[in-house]
C-alpha cells in the first residue's frame, strides 16, 4: 500500500508546529507554584527521576537546577507511590478520578500513557459513574475525536465512530462485537472498569482492527480490597435497574478473590413500544498462588430485550417540517407485535500471566462466547424515493419495510505472548512478540420483503403482522496473527517499531473459500522535553478483514488504511494531562451502505480523513476536576461516484467542557456538584446535498454522599433540546436523544 507521505507529512508538521511552538513555551510550561516534569520513565523501570534521564548530556547551570528542582518536586509522587497501604495504579486496575495514567492498550504492555505515541483517552469507572452514562456510546461522549452518538440513541449497539470511522471494539485485549453488525455482544458500563478509546491504527498489535481506532473495554476484576455496594435507579422512560458489584478476598492470604457484577433493568426508551430491558451476571475468579502468577477466569451471561430507537424516518418531517409539522421524537415507525431485539450471550475468559524475575514476563488469554439473536424490523420505505417517499397527497403515509434475522453464534479468540526486558548497550529494550487467534462461526436465518400496506407516520394505526424466513449460507472465519514490538530507551528518547504478519480464511457455504494475508507496520518516535513536554511522530497501517453473511453481496474485501501522526503529551504536574494530536489519514474499502439494496453493504473506492485533537484533564484543586476536549475532522471520499464529497455523519467541529466541584469551601464537602457542555458540528449526507444542523446540549449531576450512602441524580440533555443525529442520502434522518433524568441511590458496605 503506498500513499504520499511527503503530502501527509507536510500537511502534519505545517499544522502542527505553531501548536508545538506554544506548549514548549518555558514560561507557560511552569506552574506558579513552580510544579514542574513528571519523573521520565525507563522502559524496564515503573519511576525514575528526571534527573537521571538526561544525565548524559551537557548541560547548562540553569538546565541543571531545573532538573534538580524536577527531582525535589516529584519526590512527594514518589514517595506517596512506595508508601505501605498506597494502591499503585496498574494499567487494568481501578483509577480513583478521572486521569489514568497508565494504560495497556496502546503498547500490550503496562505503559505510562505519556510514553505511548499514540492519541489515547481512558474513560475511567468514577468517569462513567459522575457522568451518568447508561451505555458505552454514552460514556465517550467528552472524549475527543469521538462521535459518541452518530445514529441517535439506539438499544441495539453501541455505534460511535472515532476519527469519522467506525472503530474496533475490544474486551480485555481480545476481539470483542463488531460495530458495524446486530446481534452482537453489548457490554454494560457497569461491568467495566475502564475503556480505553485508541485514536488510529492498531492493527500490529490487534490484527483486524479500524484505521480509525479501537474501544478497548477493561472488565472489572476481583480486587484485593474489599468492597461492596448496591444500586438501585429510577430515571425516564420509567427505567428501573437494580445493580450489585462485590469484591475481595476468598481466602485470608489473598490467594484467592472474587467478584460479582449484577444488572437487571425493565425500562422503557425514548421511542414508543421499545424496551430496554436487561439481565447481567458477571462472576470472576482470581487465583494468585505467589506474587509471580496470577489466573484470573471471567464469566458472563447477559440477555437483552429489546427493539429499534431507530425508526427511519423522512428527511420531511424530521429535518424539516412539511404540511403536517413535524414527526414526533418518540415516534415509533414498526409494528410492535413484530419488532423485536431479543439476544442472549454467554461467555467465559481466561487471563493467565506470570514473571520470570524482572526479565520476562508470559500472558496467555482466551475467550470462548456463544450468542443468539432474534431480530426484527419495520421502517419506511424511504429508498424507493428518497425526496419523496409519501403515498398520498397530503403526505402523511408510506409503505413500510420488513427485515428480520436469526443468528448463533459462535467465537473463540486466544492471545499468547512473552514481554522480555534487555539492555543493548545504552539502549534498553522492551521486546514483545505474541500470536493470536480469532474463530467465528455464524449460522442464520433472513427474511425481507415489502409491506404495501399504507402507513401514517403523523397518526399511526398499528396492526399485526408476520414474515416467514429462510435460512442463509453459514459464515465461517479463522485469522491467525504473529505480531513483534520493539519499545526502545535511550535517554530522553523512546522509540517503537512494531510489524505483523496477518493469514485470514473466509468461509460462505456455496462459495470458495477465500484466503487473505497482510502485513501491517508501525514506528514512531518520542523526546521527553523538559517541563513535562513529550512530542511524538507515529506512522501506522491497517487491516481489517470483514466478517459476517449478508454484510456484501458476495464477500468483503478487508478494509486497508494509513495513517500519520504528530502530537504533543504535556504532564505539567501531577493530576494534569494535556493531549494534543494531528493526524492524516487514508482508508481504501470502507464500507457504506447500498442504495440499490439497503440490506447489504457496499465498499468505497479510498477516504481521506485529516483532523486535530485537544483533550485536557487537570484536578484545579483537590475539589475541582476539569475535563476539556475539541476536536476538528476533514473527511473527503477521494475515489468513486462520489469523490471530493464529505464523508456522511462526521461533523466537522466537535468541542465539550465537564467540571464536577465538592462544596467543601461552602462547608457541604458531602455535595458535590457537575455539569458539562456538548458542541456537535454540523453533518453531511455523504453527497453535499444534505445538511444535518448542529447543536448544544447540557448536562448536569448532583450528587451527595454520607458515609456508606450515595444518592447520585443526573439530567443529560437539561433542556430537552431537539436534535437530529444526522440525515443520509437515501432518505432517512435519526433523532438524538432527548432530555433523560437518572436518580441513583447506592449503599456501600
Amino acid at each position: 500500500m503506498t500513499f504520499k507521505s511527503s503530502t501527509h507529512l507536510g500537511w502534519l508538521v505545517g499544522t502542527a508546529l505553531p501548536m508545538l511552538a506554544l506548549i514548549t513555551t518555558p514560561s507557560q510550561a511552569q506552574s506558579p507554584q513552580g510544579s514542574t516534569a513528571l519523573p521520565a520513565v525507563v522502559v524496564d523501570q515503573p519511576v525514575r527521576p528526571a534527573a537521571r534521564a538526561r544525565a548524559t548530556r551537557p548541560s547548562t547551570a540553569r538546565a541543571r537546577a531545573t532538573r534538580q528542582a524536577a527531582a525535589r518536586n516529584n519526590a512527594p509522587v514518589a514517595a506517596a507511590i512506595a508508601a505501605p497501604g498506597v494502591r499503585a495504579e496498574t494499567a487494568t486496575g481501578p483509577v480513583q478520578g478521572y486521569l489514568a495514567n497508565r494504560g495497556m492498550g496502546g503498547t500490550k504492555t503496562d505503559t505510562p500513557l505519556r510514553e505511548t505515541p499514540q492519541s489515547i483517552s481512558v474513560v475511567t469507572a468514577d468517569r462513567i459513574t459522575d457522568q451518568g452514562g447508561l451505555s458505552v456510546q454514552e460514556t465517550l461522549r467528552y472524549v475527543p475525536g469521538v462521535t459518541a452518538d452518530p445514529f441517535g440513541g439506539d438499544a441495539r449497539g453501541d455505534y460511535t465512530l472515532i476519527r469519522g470511522q467506525e472503530p474496533s471494539r475490544y474486551l480485555d485485549g481480545m476481539q470483542g462485537s463488531r460495530l458495524s453488525q446486530v446481534l452482537e455482544w453489548r457490554r454494560d458500563p457497569y461491568a467495566l472498569e475502564r475503556i480505553e478509546v485508541l485514536r488510529g491504527p492498531s492493527s500490529v498489535l490487534y490484527g483486524g482492527s479500524s484505521t480509525g481506532g479501537v474501544l478497548n473495554e477493561v472488565s472489572k476484576r476481583p480486587q484485593a480490597e474489599s468492597r461492596n455496594e448496591i444500586g438501585v435507579q429510577y430515571g425516564s422512560f420509567d427505567r428501573k435497574q437494580l445493580q450489585m458489584d462485590s469484591t475481595g478476598k476468598l481466602t485470608k492470604d489473598g490467594e484467592w478473590l472474587y467478584r460479582f457484577v449484577g444488572v437487571l433493568r425493565d425500562s422503557n426508551s425514548q421511542v414508543d413500544y421499545v424496551p430496554n430491558d436487561r439481565i447481567l451476571l458477571a462472576p470472576s475468579l482470581t487465583w494468585r498462588p505467589t506474587n509471580d502468577i496470577s489466573w484470573t477466569v471471567l464469566g458472563n451471561y447477559q440477555k437483552d430485550s429489546s427493539s429499534s430507537f431507530s425508526a427511519f424516518l423522512p428527511i420531511e418531517g424530521v429535518l424539516k417540517p412539511g404540511p403536517n409539522g413535524f414527526i414526533p421524537v418518540n415516534r415509533f415507525a414498526g409494528e410492535p407485535n413484530y419488532d423485536r431485539y431479543n439476544i442472549t450471550t454467554g461467555g467465559v475468559t481466561s487471563l493467565y500471566e506470570q514473571s520470570f524475575g524482572d526479565v520476562l514476563k508470559i500472558k496467555q488469554s482466551f475467550r470462548y462466547s456463544h450468542t443468539d439473536g432474534d431480530y426484527a424490523i419495520m421502517y419506511p420505505d424511504l429508498y424507493s424515493n428518497p425526496t419523496n417517499p409519501f403515498l398520498d397527497a397530503g403526505r402523511r403515509t408510506v409503505q413500510r419495510i420488513y427485515y428480520a434475522r436469526q443468528a448463533a453464534k459462535d467465537a473463540f479468540t486466544s492471545d499468547s505472548n512473552a514481554e522480555i526486558k534487555l539492555q543493548t548497550g545504552a539502549v534498553s529494550h522492551k521486546v514483545l512478540v505474541g500470536i493470536d487467534y480469532l474463530g467465528l462461526h455464524e449460522k442464520t436465518r433472513s427474511g425481507t420483503g415489502l409491506d404495501p400496506r399504507p402507513f401514517d407516520l403523523y397518526a399511526p394505526v398499528y396492526s399485526s403482522f408476520s414474515a416467514s424466513l429462510t435460512d442463509d449460507p453459514q459464515a465461517q472465519q479463522g485469522q491467525t496473527g504473529f505480531y513483534a514490538q520493539d519499545q526502545m530507551r535511550l535517554g530522553p528518547w523512546l522509540a517503537l517499531l512494531g510489524v505483523r504478519q496477518d493469514y485470514v480464511s473466509y468461509s460462505i457455504e456455496g462459495l470458495p473459500t477465500q484466503n487473505d494475508r497482510a502485513t501491517t507496520g508501525r514506528a514512531a518516535l518520542m523526546y521527553e522535553l523538559p517541563f513535562g513536554v513529550t512530542p511524538y511522530v507515529s506512522w501506522a497501517q491497517s487491516f481489517n478483514p470483514i466478517f459476517g453473511a449478508g454484510t456484501c453481496a458476495t464477500f468483503c474485501k478487508p478494509v486497508r488504511g494509513e495513517q500519520y501522526e504528530v502530537g504533543v503529551k504535556y504532564n505539567p504536574f501531577a493530576g494534569t494531562a494535556i493531549n494534543v494530536g494531528f493526524y492524516d489519514t487514508t482508508e481504501k474499502n470502507r464500507l457504506s451502505g447500498d442504495p440499490s439494496n439497503p440490506i447489504f453493504s457496499i465498499q468505497t473506492g479510498q477516504v481521506r480523513i485529516k483532523g486535530a485533537e485537544l483533550e485536557v484533564l487537570t484536578s484545579v484543586t483537590p475539589n475541582l476536576d476539569l475535563i476539556g476536549a475539541y476536536a476538528y475532522t476533514d473527511a473527503r471520499i477521494e475515489s468513486g461516484d462520489n469523490a471530493g464529497k464529505r464523508v456522511a455523519s462526521v461533523p466537522q467541529q466537535q468541542a465539550s467542557l465537564w467540571g464536577k466541584y465538592r462544596l467543601a469551601s461552602l462547608g457541604l464537602p458531602e455535595v458535590t456538584v457537575g455539569a458539562g457542555v456538548r458542541y456537535i458540528g454540523e453533518s453531511w449526507d455523504g453527497i453535499d446535498v444534505l445538511r444535518t444542523p448542529d447543536y448544544t446540549l447540557f448536562d448536569a449531576v448532583v450528587r451527595w454522599d454520607n458515609g456508606p450512602w450515595r444518592l447520585q441524580f443526573n439530567a443529560t440533555n437539561i433542556a430537552d433540546t431537539r436534535n437530529i443525529a444526522t440525515c443520509l442520502s437515501f432518505g432517512d434522518c435519526f433523532y438524538g436523544m432527548g432530555r433523560t433524568l437518572l436518580s441513583t441511590a447506592t449503599y456501600r458496605f
